[in-house]
């Protein structure tokens, strides 16, 4: 059977385009969210475990917002945020901050370490390019920072078989991010902001009260659709290419650089720039010939210019992903999962 697929958006635009191409976004939107959404790391190398300068031994589940510290790895054509996790009371380990990640990924070689218990199941797990057989894993007892998180199953694939991920214990996805209601990442000062304590379920579409910038221009406020199928979670928000569009693109946080499908780039005329070049995805490496927009947009948000990677994604119908690359730009952004909006510092 089945699972049911809700969708949650506050633009009737965005509902109109969704009800009359639901027949193709359904197959797509269900293996994405089944299995596993993020692009990883593209360009970046985190060499070693980060050091965050918190302790492990007693979470706090306190109801007061929570400010998390945030490492924001930068290059001049790639950005990648990690945030402190600690797993059973052991870490902090680095984690890649990725709302592109329907469920959540923790490195094998951590669960070895550590003795996380397997469910002797296994899931597909489908990265940007490729998809791969993940093992599940039960972890009981983990936070973000100080932040209690609720105990689940976790994928679990080894990390340390791509390029770019040294010292990366793992991804915290939309599953959990969106049990906060919305979070509020500050890429220049590199910190995370939070509501208070996660909730039982993801929320819907009922308002939360923001962390701040509630008042931020309408212009600046990009609406998403959440998706919530298989007890995954990913955020879409509403890109136009050159004129054409809007397209939905995964909201990705953790793609160090934004992607666009290589057959919509051929469609589109998007013009090659230099050669093809090596990607590492989460599943696997591929390849990538980047690509030229001269003007787009997400929302009603206008983008400098740039390349965009082109890859032929592995999921069909994804048309691309919007990552860290374009959002540390604004400085600072908040994703509000239960209000459905992105929105984008001035």
């Amino acid at each position: 059977m089945l699972p049911v697929l809700n969708e949650t958006s506050t633009d009737d635009r965005r509902r109109t385009l969704l009800k009359k191409h639901r027949a193709r976004w359904w197959a797509s939107l269900l293996l994405l969210l089944i299995t596993l959404a993020g692009c990883g790391s593209l360009g970046v190398s985190v060499r070693g475990p980060e050091t965050f300068d918190i302790s492990c031994a007693r979470p706090s589940a306190g109801a007061t917002p929570q400010t998390i510290p945030a490492h924001v790895v930068h290059t001049a054509t790639a950005t990648l945020v990690l945030v402190p996790v600690c797993l059973s009371g052991q870490g902090p380990y680095p984690f890649i901050l990725d709302t592109g990640a329907a469920h959540s990924l923790v490195d094998r070689r951590l669960v070895d370490r550590l003795h996380l218990v397997m469910t002797g199941q296994t899931a597909s797990a489908t990265g940007a390019a490729c998809t791969a057989v993940a093992a599940q894993v039960q972890v009981p007892n983990w936070s973000v920072g100080q932040v209690p998180l609720r105990a689940q199953t976790l994928t679990s694939l080894s990390l340390g078989d791509f390029p770019g991920a040294a010292g990366i214990g793992g991804l915290l996805g939309s599953d959990v991010w969106s049990r906060f209601g919305q979070f509020q990442l500050d890429y220049r000062a590199g910190r995370l902001m939070l509501p208070g304590p996660e909730q039982a379920t993801a929320p819907t579409a009922a308002a939360t009260t923001a962390v701040s910038g509630s008042g931020a221009p309408a212009n600046r406020q990009v609406p998403i659709t959440i998706v919530h199928p298989a007890m995954g979670t990913l955020a879409l928000v509403p890109v136009t290419l050159n004129g054409a569009g809007p397209m939905m693109f995964v909201l990705d946080t953790g793609s160090s650089t934004s992607v666009v499908d290589h057959s919509l780039a051929q469609r589109l005329g998007l013009p090659p720039v230099g050669h093809t070049q090596h990607a590492a995805t989460v599943s696997c490496a591929t390849t990538t010939q980047p690509v030229h927009v001269a003007t787009w947009k997400v929302g009603a948000v206008d983008l400098p210019a740039q390349n965009l990677d082109s890859i032929t994604l592995a999921v069909p119908n994804l048309t691309g992903l919007l990552g860290s690359d374009v959002l540390y730009r604004f400085g600072t952004i908040t994703v509000d999962y239960a209000s459905a909006h992105l929105v984008l510092a001035s």
